[in-house]
């Protein structure tokens, strides 16, 4: 039962309806540095020189909110304070009754949140470390002065990845971080190769493929969830492939609701959706494309890659509603290749994730049939930042080293079936 009589003690205040005229829309007050290079780049996507951002304690922050007019929207950082409820409460005192405040802190139980946003009408509650993508996903309909459009509140997560350029290694990367969501961070994954002529998912992950892909495309009204029960091809305990190899020689005849019907349907089923987008400008890559909710553009240290990159971020720059692509940088150190200052230079700012050139390990694992994220390298540490990025999962380091290696014996045991 929450200690304050009102369920909405942000909003219900009685305090004064003076004039108010912020130097800013928002404002954040943080107490760490990754928190608020986190915040500063998704508030200038959002409110770009409209927001104000800084390092400062809770109580510092108050006494500085106490002297201006309310902002709009206000982010708070209530880690390290041993009375978070407290603080809030004071906060509320001060502020106007229709500004949303957005609070940051170390909690993660449901009841901390609750309390938050049901007894003390906080608007949203996130815990750390932030990233990007988890920010933009919760905060962002706070943030948006026109209508914003967040992801849906129900079923699995759709993330779609696409090579700035064909060879930049996007399928291996597909491949290992839907490996490392399911089997080292335990979310329900489904790969979705959505290349149905050349698709190597299966090939790199030592499954079959079969038809069932190209069906679901085709003939929508075959596919409910125990067709893909029964079409995907397991790879681990929580990992699943579904994808076809079709004949060169075939023509393909896509329903035009054949895609969207499918994801609405393993979206019922799985956590998290990841789908290889075939490369080319054309009806059908644009609408895989348009069902994801987060891309992922992969590139390599070459100079057409980052020609390409720049090009797809100018694209989806004219969807408002679209949230910024996230940026991997892959096979850095290549022989003959740009550093990562330059390519951070051509982008405007550092790629999302970088993971190096490791040749020989990633091709032992194609030769295999095993994920490389299935044993500790740099390739891993790489990917297990991007399961961080895309997905909003952090793993903590000692169940991780646990998990690697119970979850390989899974995989193996899977395939011996």
């Amino acid at each position: 039962m929450s200690q304050f009589k009102s369920t909405d003690h942000f909003s219900s205040l009685d305090v004064s309806t003076k004039k108010k005229s912020p130097e800013t829309r928002i404002q954040g007050f943080v107490s760490d540095q990754a928190s608020e290079s986190v915040l500063h780049e998704v508030l200038d996507e959002f409110q770009p020189g409209n927001f104000s951002i800084s390092c400062l304690s809770c109580s510092v922050a108050i006494a500085k909110l106490r002297k201006g007019a309310s902002p709009d929207v206000i982010i708070i950082d209530v880690s390290g304070e041993e009375q978070p409820v407290t603080i809030l409460v004071e906060l509320s005192n001060i502020l106007e009754p229709n500004v949303k405040v957005l609070v940051v802190g170390e909690r993660q139980d449901a009841n901390f949140y609750r309390q938050l946003t049901r007894g003390l009408g906080v608007a949203e509650y996130l815990y750390k470390p932030l990233n990007r993508s988890m920010v933009t996903r919760f905060f962002g309909p706070y943030l948006a002065e026109d209508e914003y459009v967040p992801d849906a509140a129900r079923g699995g997560r759709v993330l779609g990845f696409i090579g700035a350029r064909g060879g930049v290694g996007t399928t291996t990367i597909v491949a290992n971080f839907s490996w490392y969501l399911g089997e080292v961070a335990r979310r329900h994954t489904l790969i979705v190769d959505a290349d149905l002529y050349t698709g190597a998912i299966s090939v790199l992950l030592g499954v079959k493929a079969d038809g069932g892909l190209r069906t679901a495309f085709e003939s929508p009204q075959r596919v409910d969830e125990l067709f893909v029960e029964r079409s995907a091809q397991k790879i681990g305990e929580r990992c699943d492939v579904l994808s076809s190899q079709v004949d060169i020689s075939d023509s393909i005849s896509i329903s035009r609701e054949g895609p969207r019907h499918l994801i609405d349907i393993v979206k019922r089923k799985y956590n998290y959706i990841t789908i290889d987008i075939p490369r080319g400008i054309n009806d059908f890559s644009k609408e895989i494309s348009e069902l994801s909710e987060q891309k992922i553009i992969v590139i390599d240290a070459s100079l057409p890659a980052l020609r390409d990159v720049l090009r797809y971020i100018d694209y989806q720059r004219r969807n408002k509603n679209a949230a910024r692509p996230l940026i991997v940088l892959n096979k850095l150190g290549e022989p003959g290749t740009l550093s990562l200052k330059e390519i951070s230079d051509g982008l405007g700012r550092p790629p999302d994730v970088v993971i190096p050139f490791v040749p020989r390990i990633v091709n032992e694992s194609e030769i295999s049939g095993y994920p490389v994220a299935g044993s500790k390298n740099a390739f891993t540490s790489g990917i297990s930042e991007l399961v961080q990025e895309a997905a909003s999962v952090s793993i903590e380091k000692k169940e991780k080293k646990e998990s690697i290696y119970k979850n390989i014996f899974h995989s193996m045991v899977e395939r011996l079936r």
